[in-house]
C-alpha cells in the first residue's frame, strides 16, 4: 500500500512539473546591449538566474561581422570584455571569437 502511493505520488508531481521556457536570444541581446549583424546565426542561448542574471549566446558569424558586432554593441576599439548600464542594470560582457565561432557573456553582479 505504501509503495502504491508513493509511486501515486510521484506521478501526480511529474504531471505537475513544467520545464521552463527557453532563453530567447533576443532577450539575451535586449539584457546585454549587443546589436547582432544580419550575418550571424545563433547556435545556443543559455540562460541562468540566482542572486544575478547571467545569460551565454554562442554563434557563428562571418569574421568580417565581429568588428560590427563590436562597434553596434557599443565596445570600445581593441576591447572584447567591458561593463556598462544597459536599461539601468549594471552589466558585464564578454565576447570570445573562436574562427567563425562567437560566444558572448553576459551578467549582473
Amino acid at each position: 500500500m505504501k509503495t502504491l502511493l508513493a509511486v501515486l505520488a510521484l506521478l501526480l508531481l511529474a504531471g505537475c512539473a513544467t520545464t521552463p521556457d527557453a532563453p530567447k536570444p533576443e532577450d539575451a541581446f535586449r539584457f546585454g546591449g549587443i546589436s547582432m549583424p544580419a550575418g550571424g546565426k545563433v547556435l545556443e542561448t543559455q540562460y541562468d538566474r540566482g542572486i544575478d542574471s547571467r545569460y551565454v549566446v554562442v554563434l557563428t558569424l562571418p569574421a568580417e561581422d565581429v568588428p560590427k558586432l563590436l562597434e553596434g554593441s557599443g565596445f570600445a576599439p581593441g576591447v572584447m570584455n567591458d561593463d556598462r548600464v544597459v536599461d539601468g542594470r549594471h552589466v558585464y560582457r564578454k565576447v570570445t571569437v573562436e574562427g567563425t565561432r562567437v560566444r558572448l557573456e553576459m551578467f549582473t553582479t
